[in-house]
């Protein structure tokens, strides 16, 4: 029988990636007072297991090193036995690393770049298990949530998203005074919202039903979007998030790739914590994608880091992908909370064009 003894902090990803990745039969998480809340995350996931608890006090060097030497005891002379000392306090970690010196036991660390360290040979090895992104929200206590994925799309709303893409790009004035007028006058995503109407905003003429917004100036044909989605693509900008979610599906680092990921709150499902344009799984950690067509207000930014650190933790990423270049301060803003950016380079409309070389860098530096 595989034992695995694993020393629980605030940070449950490297404890639940190293039971995927050895697959014990038997868990044993010695925690504190401070991180004993923390199991309630992790327990549903480890149906299955048989998982024992042991509680210490995270400062007392000695009180802990007599418990893991207790819980090695009673562990048989031909089971397997590993440490995982990856998560807990300094005094916890150095307690058990005593034991694993003088009992010369078996032990790993996970490093943040997809590798973990043996503790006796002190030798990198690469992990070689992922975890869904269904996982990742479980460990964060999030059970309930929505998306879209890819698929979920057709050519019309692809096709849809390019012409209001290059609308937006060659009459930049009348889409801004659309989007503009909607924005005030409208909550676009309230229920309440009518399937379909007409009104003119200034000498634009603009007509919408489910599947359809025609807009026409002085009686001239301006634009004729078609799309099953179309309210939501052209009134919430969600043509913008589906064309980078369209470029990002293509790189082959993605293990998963899903599209306006909605959380609720625990307390009233009704009602929508986060949202998360495009949201990247590379099977070890997590890239949040914030999608902005339009102005970036320094809350965006705000919103981004939270998002990042509650959902993936301190090894996850938080990207920008702005239509526009952003201005100096939302640039050093992004530098400051360690987002980055990618915009259209001078004299470029094309932000997208290297999308995925930005990408396959930024994966290489989440790997060192």
């Amino acid at each position: 029988m595989k034992h695995q003894i694993a020393i629980i902090g605030g940070q449950l990803l490297p404890i639940y990636i190293g039971i995927k990745e050895f697959c014990p039969d038997t868990i044993h998480l010695v925690v504190s007072n401070q991180s004993k809340d923390q199991l309630n995350l992790l327990l549903p996931l480890l149906s299955g297991k048989i998982v024992l608890q042991y509680t210490c006090d995270a400062y007392d060097f000695k009180a802990i090193k007599d418990l893991c030497e207790k819980i090695v005891s009673k562990i048989g002379n031909y089971d397997e036995l590993q440490f995982n000392l990856t998560g807990g306090t300094k005094i916890m970690v150095l307690a058990a690393q005593a034991v694993i010196l003088e009992k010369q036991i078996a032990g790993f660390y996970i490093n943040p770049d997809n590798t973990y360290s043996d503790l006796l040979s002190y030798t990198k090895k690469p992990i070689l298990c992922t975890v869904s992104i269904n996982e990742f929200m479980k460990l964060s206590g999030h059970t309930s949530f929505s998306y879209k994925s890819i698929s979920d799309y057709n050519g019309d709303d692809l096709n849809c998203s390019r012409k209001i893409e290059a609308f937006a790009e060659t009459e930049q004035s009348k889409y801004k005074t659309i989007t503009t007028y909607f924005r005030n006058n409208f909550k676009v995503n309230d229920a309440q919202f009518p399937v379909s109407g007409v009104v003119k905003v200034n000498n634009i003429d603009i007509s919408w039903n489910k599947n359809s917004i025609v807009a026409t100036i002085n009686g001239r044909p301006l634009v004729n979007f078609v799309s099953k989605n179309v309210k939501d693509l052209f009134f919430n900008a969600a043509w913008w998030e589906l064309l980078v979610a369209e470029e990002i599906v293509k790189w082959n680092k993605a293990k998963e790739v899903l599209i306006k990921f909605e959380l609720p709150f625990k307390s009233i499902s009704s009602q929508l914590k986060n949202e998360i344009d495009v949201l990247i799984n590379l099977g070890k950690k997590l890239i949040f994608v914030e999608c902005k067509s339009g102005q970036i207000k320094p809350e965006d930014i705000n919103k981004m880091k939270i998002i990042k650190e509650t959902y993936g933790g301190h090894i996850s990423k938080s990207i920008l992908v702005s239509r526009f270049p952003p201005n100096a301060t939302i640039i050093e803003k992004c530098r400051e909370l360690d987002i980055d950016i990618f915009y259209p380079s001078l004299g470029s409309q094309k932000p997208l064009l290297k999308l995925i070389n930005g990408l396959d860098a930024l994966a290489k530096k989440l790997s060192v």
